[in-house]
């Protein structure tokens, strides 16, 4: 009888520990997906107070810090002057002048791409760093924004550098690709997983068909994209992912086939002209 119930209660155990299993996954994901879902609303609710309120808390501090270590009355006319940021007229405040003088130099920056060469964009180490620490520009959480796919209810936030660490959270902007702020002869590549163990982030993009929306969403604005092909790629066809000249691109990739990383699977859309 003793024996028995042994019986019964590791029958128990094991079935319980089964089921365990069996929802780990969907459950995991489930609660990671409202995770990334509360990043981007709260950063949407960032942006927005950093366009419509007077902050001057975060220039003030660096304006101080000079002033400690400089013995000087520097100011905040002097900082805006001396770093050539550009005010919005309808907007006064100086939260804006942060992300007017972000945009002004990853624009510079995509510049250099398209003059220099991508030649960085071969070497992993190169496209882990990040181009922008956004921090420094007083962005929510290091977000630069997010891309959504309505065709298969994705939404990821974006992290600029395709390090391990950013892949955990969303999709990844890789270095020397060009910043997503769109633009004629720009390319931004983007990665982010598939088949990560309770975690949906780039798993469902092989669906994605010609003529699909794909949206990035950054602190100035909302741009459309739309799908133009598919390919599957070797790891080293990283110049498949290169800006072409007079375009403006975004590139999705991703491992492939599923669970393995043989290959890659790129998605290249291409800006929809503005309505």
């Amino acid at each position: 009888m003793k024996r028995f119930k042994a019986l019964v209660i590791i029958g128990s155990l094991l079935i319980a520990v089964g089921m365990g299993i069996i929802l780990y996954s969907p459950v995991s994901s489930f609660v990671n997906n409202q995770n990334m879902k509360e990043t981007i609303s709260e950063y949407d609710i960032e942006i927005k107070k950093m366009i419509e309120n007077t902050d001057t808390g975060e220039i003030e501090r660096v304006i101080s810090e000079i002033n400690e270590s400089t013995d000087t009355e520097y100011t905040i006319e002097d900082y805006i002057s001396d770093n050539d940021i550009t005010i919005d007229t309808d907007k006064q405040e100086l939260n804006w002048a942060w992300l007017s003088l972000l945009r002004e130099q990853m624009q510079q920056y995509n510049n250099d791409l398209l003059e220099y060469g991508q030649y960085e964009l071969n070497d992993p180490f190169a496209y882990e760093q990040p181009s922008f620490n956004l921090y420094t520009y007083s962005l929510y959480d290091n977000v630069f924004g997010h891309i959504s796919a309505p065709a298969i209810d994705m939404d990821l936030p974006i992290y600029l550098g395709a390090n391990q660490y950013n892949m955990n959270f969303g999709a990844v902007q890789l270095s020397y690709s060009s910043m997503p702020i769109g633009g004629e002869s720009t390319n931004a590549v983007f990665a982010a997983h598939r088949g990560y163990i309770g975690k949906i982030f780039f798993d469902n993009i092989v669906f994605l068909n010609e003529g699909d929306d794909v949206y990035i969403t950054n602190p100035w604005e909302t741009l459309q994209y739309r799908v133009a092909y598919t390919e599957v790629i070797s790891p080293y066809d990283i110049e498949k992912c290169y800006i072409q000249e007079g375009k403006d691109l975004i590139t999705l990739l991703t491992c492939h086939p599923y669970g393995e990383s043989t290959y890659r699977y790129m998605v290249v859309c291409e800006r929809v002209a503005d309505q």
